[in-house]
């Protein structure tokens, strides 16, 4: 049995050093505190450079496991696909967005989620 650890790309209110959570009246599941959503706009344009294709909306390959969720990204920490790799280490530098892992309970750097996963990829 595997089990997928995700993060989440987006700019989160924070209580300190921590994200913060909340459930909506709605949703029982503790979502994080959206700051600001994502730039939707860059988000594209990144997606248009990755697929070399015009973008209407923000449909990702099913094979990136990445999914957008009310003003935030959530993508497989331990991808192995390298245009999935690419298309999120170019949006976090573009957006300057936070990288939350989720399984840790922390915010990590983009150098410390590349360096894993490059590690984890590689053959």
């Amino acid at each position: 049995m595997s089990f997928i650890h995700y993060l989440f790309l987006g700019h989160f209110e924070h209580d300190g050093e921590v994200v913060q959570f909340a459930k909506s009246p709605s949703d029982p599941v503790y979502r994080p505190v959206i700051l600001r959503p994502l730039d939707m706009e860059a988000t594209k344009a990144v997606l248009r450079e990755m697929k070399g294709a015009d973008v209407g909306d923000l449909a990702f390959p099913d094979d990136w496991m990445i999914w957008l969720d009310d003003g935030y990204l959530i993508c497989d920490k331990y991808t192995r696909n390298p245009q999935a790799i690419h298309f999120i280490a170019c949006l976090v530098e573009r957006t300057r967005c936070d990288i939350y892992d989720v399984s840790a309970h922390c915010e990590i750097t983009l150098h410390d989620w590349l360096a894993v996963t490059h590690s984890y990829a590689k053959p």
